[in-house]
């Protein structure tokens, strides 16, 4: 009789242990095992949907510089990378490029492949080529759709979406903006769109040292505007990150081919532009 009364007890426990190892397995199957690149559970439809309602709220907190020149620059820019980044990542989301009016050093991507350049970055850089290697980190963020990862850790993905049904989504989408310009990936995340960037380049028949060049001249910033350089005060130290970018670069065999745009003459005109 109390074997048979305990019974019911017993298969409650070992019924609860098995649920607890089936949970246990999922979670391990998701995060330790789960396919290469992906990085977020968030369906592909919500990046692409808040891109633009973060966007419009970039536009409303910053001056965004809207000038034919600078826009042909970066088409050209990115005709050349564009070819490389579908080799390089099928699939990966349709890109555009805002510039924004700002003596900051950074640059920084939205969720649904919207790459934000301060005009502070471009006239540290010497080169098209040099810009190429930004855009190739930061493209490297669109496509592992580091942004939207990020914004779901810090925020949640309740908030996300208190922005796509309305609500106080305009507030909430003003705290992304200053979230995504002072963010945080982690060492690996960086180091990862560092690497990409080198091997982006080398495939696009670009100088891969570019990249590594561009961080030599973000690093030669004059000391009073340490305060600006936004685009590495997050980032690995440096010094290790433009060495590691030069081994990468030794590595690989490309023919480079100059991107034709005139850089020198594109900041020329950026200069008139603040006059």
């Amino acid at each position: 009789m109390i074997r048979r009364s305990r019974l019911p007890a017993e298969i409650a426990v070992l019924t609860a242990v098995i649920v607890a190892l089936a949970v246990t397995a999922y979670v391990v199957q998701k995060v330790l095992f789960r396919r290469r690149g992906e990085t977020t559970d968030i369906t592909r439809s919500m990046d692409e949907a808040l891109g633009p309602l973060i966007l419009r709220q970039v536009e409303l907190s910053q001056t965004v510089l809207s000038k034919a020149a600078v826009d042909k620059a970066f088409s050209t820019i990115m005709g050349r990378l564009q070819p490389a980044l579908d080799q390089l990542a099928p699939g990966s989301p349709r890109i555009r490029i805002v510039v924004i009016d700002d003596p900051a050093i950074n640059a920084f991507t939205l969720p649904g492949g919207i790459i934000c350049v301060y005009t502070g970055l471009m006239r540290k850089l010497d080169s098209a080529e040099q810009m190429s290697g930004i855009l190739g980190h930061e493209l490297c963020h669109a496509v592992h759709r580091d942004p939207l990862a990020l914004l779901a850790r810090q925020m949640g993905v309740a908030a996300l979406t208190g922005i796509l049904t309305g609500g106080r989504g305009g507030e909430i989408a003003g705290r992304l903006v200053q979230t995504l310009v002072n963010v945080h990936y982690g060492r690996k995340a960086e180091d990862r769109a560092d690497d990409f960037s080198v091997h982006l380049l080398a495939l696009a028949g670009i100088d891969p040292f570019s990249f590594a060049q561009a961080l030599q001249r973000i690093e030669k910033a004059e000391p009073n505007e340490s305060g600006l350089l936004l685009w590495i005060d997050t980032h690995s130290p440096i010094q290790e990150r433009i060495e590691r970018a030069r081994r990468e670069a030794a590595t690989l065999s490309a023919t480079p081919r100059r991107i034709d745009v005139g850089w020198q003459s594109l900041l020329q005109r950026l200069s008139k532009t603040e006059e």
